[in-house]
């Protein structure tokens, strides 16, 4: 009788556990080609160079011709700290600024697929 019970939880478990493992597999896929095709790495490269490249550095690493004479000095975009943040976090923070730095907002500057542009750039910066 228990070996009954064992075979049909054993059977329950491998269904819903592929279940499982596919439904996770489909949303890896899904988020990777969302991100692969949400946005142009090299239009996103010249926007940032005309536009963040003067502080943040043409490689996102903080030290543009302007960075050293500002307090605080720009983030490293390419740190693991940056490089943690959602990507809602790091709009919030390109679309309304920082206080208390030199980081200005860029809100109603950038189209959505300009951000895309953007956002795929600035991941690109990850080591």
């Amino acid at each position: 009788m228990m070996t009954g019970f064992r075979r049909g939880k054993s059977s329950s478990f491998k269904k819903d556990g592929a279940t499982l493992v596919v439904g996770f597999a489909l949303g890896m896929i899904m988020a990777g080609l969302a991100f692969a095709g949400g946005g142009d790495i090299e239009k996103g490269k010249t926007f940032y160079r005309q536009s963040c490249g003067h502080c943040h550095g043409l490689d996102g690493k903080g030290d543009g011709e302007m960075g050293g004479y500002l307090n605080p000095p720009p983030a490293n975009l390419a740190s693991e700290k940056t490089q943690s943040k959602s990507d809602a976090e790091l709009k919030d923070v390109i679309m309304k600024g920082r206080s208390g730095t030199a980081m200005e907002g860029f809100d109603g500057a950038l189209e959505e697929d300009q951000w895309s542009d953007l956002l795929a750039y600035l991941r690109s910066l990850k080591p």
